[in-house]
């Protein structure tokens, strides 16, 4: 199944939304393929950098949802397609992919061919079935991912073995849900850039038309509205069983444990890799700043002491 255990109760309505934005990219049950059933809703193909375009559409919940989620669930998510020279043609990634419309695939279809597809996050992958079925690509997974049900065997991710030459992989360590960022050399022409999942989101308004207004509710709620900022309910889904009961029993929350685990992790992204762009799963590109928006989120999420800040 697609679908993940989530790991603690979630009463409080930020909770819900959070929910549904961080993870409802895997809904799929039942048999069903999931929003690939509906007409899918998003923009044209658009340049980002050198040989790398994204996408933005509109999740919908399935059908095997309730009413409920359906009617009100609804919310943005960012495709990566990064182009490859390969002989005298070029060889398309999609990295946290969304299934496109016959006209967007036509669009699609001008930059190169379809030849490999990146899980880079546990809660992401829906639209993985249709591109490899269409395009017999290779697919590519983080170490870790458990593979998916009825798709093909997968490759797994690392920098040693990518289907884009000359970059690395970031992969979270000791998480529960393996995720993992994808980072893009720099060129004469572009700056390195790193294409994040669920980790590193950027909402730069609350009125974004692929957002429900409950879900708009939410990213403001959660304190996710903002330039490059971590996700909140992602890390704490992300810390492991036994650290969560200890926090909770100690403490009754989670802030230290969360900046134990993932504020070394996010330090060492920002300091041992070259990059300035960010193309996240959910929200916008950011064509110059990333890092140090990042480096902001970091101190504003997971704070320590002024002294010690990046």
């Amino acid at each position: 199944t697609w679908q993940p255990k989530l790991l603690f109760g979630r009463n409080e309505v930020a909770g819900v939304i959070d929910v549904l934005l961080d993870f409802s990219s895997c809904l799929p049950t039942r048999g069903l393929t999931g929003p690939a059933d509906l007409e899918p809703l998003h923009t044209d193909l658009q340049r980002m950098a050198d040989d790398v375009y994204f996408v933005r559409g509109r999740m919908h919940s399935t059908p095997a949802r309730s009413w409920f989620e359906r009617t009100f669930i609804y919310y943005s998510r960012t495709m990566g397609i990064v182009r490859v020279r390969s002989g005298d043609s070029w060889d398309l990634v999609l990295v946290n992919t969304i299934r496109l419309s016959e006209q967007g695939l036509k669009q699609m279809a001008a930059l190169g061919r379809v030849k490999h597809v990146i899980r880079l996050g546990s809660f992401h992958g829906v639209d993985d079935k249709f591109y490899l079925e269409r395009y017999q690509a290779q697919y590519w997974r983080v170490a870790g991912m458990e593979p998916a049900d009825s798709l093909p065997t997968s490759t797994e991710l690392s920098a040693q073995c990518s289907p884009i030459p000359g970059a690395d992989v970031y992969q979270f360590r000791d998480v529960n849900f393996p995720e993992a960022v994808v980072l893009l050399p720099p060129t004469e022409h572009r700056a390195g850039v790193a294409i994040t999942t669920d980790s590193i989101q950027n909402h730069s308004s609350v009125f974004d038309r692929d957002n429900s207004w409950l879900v708009s509710f939410g990213i403001w709620k959660l304190g996710l509205l903002g330039a490059a900022r971590l996700g909140p309910f992602w890390m704490t889904q992300q810390v492991p069983r036994v650290a969560r009961e200890t926090a909770q029993e100690a403490t009754g929350d989670m802030q230290h444990t969360k900046l134990s685990l993932f504020r070394p992790q996010f330090e060492a992204l920002l300091r041992d890799y070259t990059w300035d762009m960010l193309l996240p799963g959910h929200g916008w590109p950011i064509l110059t700043g990333a890092k140090q928006a990042v480096r902001a989120s970091v101190n504003d999420q997971l704070p320590i002491s002024e002294a010690a800040k990046l």
